[in-house]
């Protein structure tokens, strides 16, 4: 699934009639890289939004596009459930994620004791 980065990245690139090539010469980054970039194969590397900014010497609007859209690809995490999962471990995989934000420090503690069977953490 392309992130909203990617997509605002992509339309970028493509509203300025650059080929991949272009635009990784421009960042001093391999074409493959930009491409993972791109299609959300890779995270977005800390302070690329500026790098490209400064590149394109992007407009305040179009700074903020870009930076807008590094915010709400930050904020979502994929999951990958595997394909052979039963409808309950599935189900419940979706309903932990969709609860999250709601679950209390508390309850955070005993799901991470059992995800780790028992043993203590310090992260």
């Amino acid at each position: 699934m392309v992130t909203p980065y990617g997509k605002e990245l992509r339309k970028m690139r493509i509203d300025r009639g650059e080929i991949l090539n272009t635009m990784a010469e421009k960042l001093e980054i391999s074409p493959a890289y930009l491409s993972s970039i791109e299609n959300s194969m890779r995270p977005i590397p800390t302070g690329f939004s500026a790098k490209i900014i400064d590149a394109y010497k992007l407009s305040a609007v179009d700074a903020k596009k870009l930076v807008n859209a590094e915010d709400e690809t930050l904020k979502a995490v994929e999951i990958k459930l595997s394909t052979n999962l039963n409808g309950t471990r599935r189900q419940t995989a979706l309903m932990f994620a969709r609860s999250f934000n709601n679950i209390s420090d508390a309850e955070l503690e005993k799901i991470r004791e059992i995800l780790s069977g028992g043993e203590e953490n310090d992260s």
